[in-house]
């Protein structure tokens, strides 16, 4: 069987020891998601970063190594998501621009409520989709990465 693979580049930005989160809140509550969606066509990975950051923060970012990779294949997970959509998340780490301060932008996602900086400490308490909190917390004392070769 084959499946389309969405990729999706997505932005962690780590600051005094918390991390960078867009809260939602929908019919199975409150949960978490780093900035990132959907590259669109035609759009590097990092340029897609970039755009889903600002969209749903409103901050400009430099773009750092990639962090990890998540994939999220439906017809192997865990039974915990409820999606059909074969996912790669392309994580990069990523540093705010000076003066560039998060915000909810005037017209948000469907179902965002919140752009949160949560401590890394607190990781543990929330809902966050997909549950990377232990994958984050090991690469904050690892930071074992590569880099993104661009052509």
């Amino acid at each position: 069987m084959s499946y389309h693979i969405r990729v999706r580049p997505t932005a962690l930005i780590i600051e005094n020891a918390q991390v960078l989160l867009i809260e939602y809140s929908d019919d199975h509550g409150v949960h978490y998601n780093l900035p990132g969606g959907g590259a669109e066509p035609g759009e590097t990975l990092v340029d897609g970063v970039l755009r889903e950051l600002y969209e749903e923060t409103m901050a400009e970012a430099e773009v750092g190594p990639l962090a990890f990779v998540y994939e999220f294949a439906p017809h192997k997970q865990s039974g915990d998501y409820q999606s059909e959509i074969h996912t790669l998340n392309i994580v990069f780490e990523c540093f705010l621009k000076e003066g560039s301060t998060p915000k909810l932008p005037d017209t948000p996602d469907p179902d965002q409520t919140a752009v949160k900086w949560i401590p890394i400490a607190d990781l543990n308490s929330i809902i966050l989709y997909p549950n990377i909190k232990d994958h984050i917390k090991r690469y904050i004392q690892e930071r074992k990465n590569i880099e993104i070769i661009e052509d």
